[in-house]
C-alpha cells in the first residue's frame, strides 16, 4: 500500500510541474522556471549522447536543489555529489548560476567517465 501511495505522490508532484526539460523530456522543470531559448545542444556519438539545456526563474537555489535531489532519484538518477548524478552509462550535471534575481540551471548529460 505504501508503495502505491508513494507512486501516486510522485506522479502528482510531476503533474504540478509545468513541463519537462527541452531535450531531456523525463526531467521536470521546477515550478514556473522557463526554458532559455536556443540553449539546447544535443548530439549522439558512438560512446553516448551529449545534451545540454538551460532553464531560469526567480527562485531560491536551495529550494530548487532540494526539489531535484528528491525528484531525480525517483527517475533512476543516483546522486554522486552536489549537482552530479549517474544513471546507467550516463552522468547528469546541474550547474546553478545566479544573475541578479534570476537563477539559471544548466543541465548537462554526457557518457559516464570511467
Amino acid at each position: 500500500m505504501k508503495k502505491y501511495l508513494m507512486i501516486l505522490i510522485i506522479s502528482f508532484s510531476f503533474t504540478k510541474a509545468s513541463s519537462f526539460l527541452v531535450g531531456l523530456d523525463d526531467i521536470p522543470i521546477y515550478k514556473e522556471m522557463k526554458y532559455v531559448e536556443d540553449s539546447l545542444v544535443m548530439f549522439d556519438k558512438i560512446d553516448g549522447r551529449f545534451v545540454s539545456t538551460e532553464i531560469s526563474g526567480d527562485y531560491n537555489e536551495q529550494d530548487v536543489e532540494k526539489f531535484y535531489n528528491k525528484a531525480l532519484p525517483n527517475l533512476g538518477w543516483k546522486k554522486i555529489d552536489k549537482g552530479q548524478y549517474e544513471r546507467g552509462n550516463e552522468q547528469l550535471e546541474l550547474d546553478y548560476r545566479r544573475n541578479d534575481t534570476l537563477l539559471s540551471i544548466i543541465f548537462s548529460v554526457s557518457p559516464k567517465k570511467y
